[in-house]
């Protein structure tokens, strides 16, 4: 839902959307469906009779409610490098992971410790635990060396 909204919000900048008429584009490019489901969250009221940011409210609410930050850490601390998948990959989806894990300033550890601890390839993660004050930026650059290193090597 965040990156629908997100996505809303670049069209009405786009096309220069008066704050008077997010409503009435916001409902008309939602989709039948999510229309139907919104409009039987609200009945009696009418949809146009909400402001922006209540049905924005409404929407999350419905759609997207707030996660339990210990069940969002727990798929956060189960994912490991899958087969086939780059490290490069494998560390773009623990960002996706974490936006909810509510980690502050402690994200780039918790990072690099995933990243560290699923990494497939032994090398890759002997390599990674010798190196002190590693850091999530530096860990993905050693991983990509190696993992490059041996694609090179079967070709």
């Amino acid at each position: 839902m965040s990156t629908y909204l997100e996505r809303l919000e670049l069209y009405f900048d786009a096309n220069a959307v008066e704050a008077s008429r997010k409503v009435a584009v916001l409902l008309t490019v939602i989709g039948s469906k999510t229309y139907d489901t919104l409009w039987s969250l609200l009945a009696p009221t009418l949809l146009r009779d909400k402001t922006f940011p209540e049905l924005l409210v409404i929407l999350k609410e419905h759609f997207d409610p707030k996660p339990l930050v210990i069940g969002e850490r727990f798929h956060f601390y189960r994912r490991n490098q899958k087969a086939n998948e780059t490290v490069a990959e494998f560390l773009a989806d623990l960002w996706k992971l974490n936006i909810r894990c509510e980690f502050g300033t402690f994200l780039d550890q918790a990072l690099r410790d995933r990243f560290v601890c699923g990494v497939r390839n032994n090398a890759i993660q002997k390599k990674l635990l010798t190196v002190d004050g590693l850091t999530t930026a530096r860990a993905l650059e050693i991983a990509q060396g190696i993992e490059a290193a041996i694609r090179m090597q079967r070709n």
